[in-house]
């Protein structure tokens, strides 16, 4: 630990650890705080009774759970979020899956109209941007179907659809990273 940094950034998610890299790639000296915990492969809950005790909720007038657990729910009266607690964030929780959207979301109208009108330039950008990057690789053919993968086919069957999301095209895992 040092004494001084030029940047402190609080949260080492996507949005965190990125903003950090390049700071500190621009020559900042930079702090990354985290108040949860690394994880390695092998650290995660293997059954459903053991991710209970991974689980914390945090409502307007209480809190329940430990304030490390990786499960971080914030329940409100407009909004609620699930959030990943511990180093890397909300990527714990969607273990480096990678599916790109229907072209159907992006055309929703609940999305302004700015954004509706960058997708084949800005967004695409983006995930181009994004795919350098994170260097993903398709899901191996010879690994099972991720569960993930599983449940939206059987989410989609439910609603009468088929499910957007492709084995072999769309699933990646980032090459760098083990998930647990």
């Amino acid at each position: 630990m040092s004494e001084a940094y030029d940047v402190v950034v609080v949260g080492s998610g996507y949005g965190g650890a990125i903003s950090a890299s390049r700071l500190a790639r621009a020559g900042l000296k930079v702090c990354l705080l985290e108040r949860g915990d690394e994880r390695q492969p092998g650290d995660f809950a293997e059954s459903p009774l053991e991710g209970m005790g991974e689980v914390q909720v945090d409502w307007p007038n209480r809190r329940m759970g430990a304030r490390n657990a990786l499960f971080d729910f914030h329940v409100n009266s407009d909004i609620s979020v699930l959030v990943g607690c511990g180093l890397g964030g909300t990527s714990l929780i969607n273990a480096n899956v990678a599916i790109l959207p229907d072209e159907r979301v992006w055309l929703d109208r609940k999305w302004p109209d700015a954004i509706r009108a960058d997708r084949e330039t800005r967004i695409a950008e983006g995930v181009e941007r994004a795919r350098e990057m994170l260097r993903p690789t398709p899901f191996p053919d010879a690994h099972p179907t991720p569960t993930k993968l599983q449940a939206m086919s059987r989410s989609a069957s439910h609603m009468g659809r088929r499910s957007s999301a492709r084995r072999s095209r769309s699933i990646s895992r980032t090459a760098s990273t083990t998930s647990g």
